[in-house]
């Protein structure tokens, strides 16, 4: 997703420094103009690198997304979506960044669903560790606004997919699918889809 994003901005006429510690990133996906830094949110060197660039805009989406992995640890989980949320945020915070966007969760927010249509005020109810720690991450979003007078926008992106898509993952139903047709396995499907 970042990666299309990126392009998005050069393509656009904005120059882009992408932090990214290659752990679920590609180097190939990231655009020829865009300045690659390979360093983890967590780095108490982000708030240094922020302060060198000066960064207009900053578009987070470094984030564990498997949801699996929440359950199983939970502490690397927290980690990455809560503490990166929060370094990412002070270090904006510090070097005087004009807006920060959040990459939260659509689906795994919610939870179960109380009524439909749903609206962006129904309730929140994480039912994972990953979908906690998204929702906690969007509270400190608006917390730093709030304190800081930081503008920002939260965005919960659901069941994304398309080009540059890992197949091979748990999320992205729809690349899975795809390459499972691909390979002559059939499609399998749980509960109510």
């Amino acid at each position: 997703m970042g990666s299309h994003i990126v392009d998005a901005y050069v393509t656009a006429g904005h120059q882009v420094v992408v932090v990214d510690d290659l752990s679920t990133g590609k180097r190939e996906n990231v655009h020829p103009d865009a300045r690659l830094v390979e360093l983890d949110i967590n780095d108490p060197g982000l708030v240094g690198l922020f302060q060198a660039e000066q960064p207009e805009v900053v578009n987070h989406h470094a984030a564990n997304a498997s949801v699996s992995r929440s359950v199983r640890e939970p502490r690397f989980d927290a980690t990455h979506n809560v503490l990166g949320t929060l370094n990412v945020l002070e270090a904006a915070h510090r070097a005087d960044v004009g807006k920060v966007i959040y990459i939260s969760s659509g689906g795994a927010m919610y939870g179960k669903v109380e009524h439909l249509p749903m609206a962006e005020d129904h309730p929140a109810n994480p039912v994972s560790p990953y979908a906690l720690s998204k929702h906690t991450g969007e509270r400190y979003v608006q917390l730093y606004g709030e304190v800081h007078g930081q503008r920002w926008t939260s965005l919960r992106y659901a069941n994304v997919y398309g080009p540059r898509q890992d197949p091979h993952g748990e999320a992205g139903v729809v690349a899975i699918f795809c390459q499972n047709l691909l390979d002559g396995v059939a499609p399998e499907i749980h509960w109510d889809g």
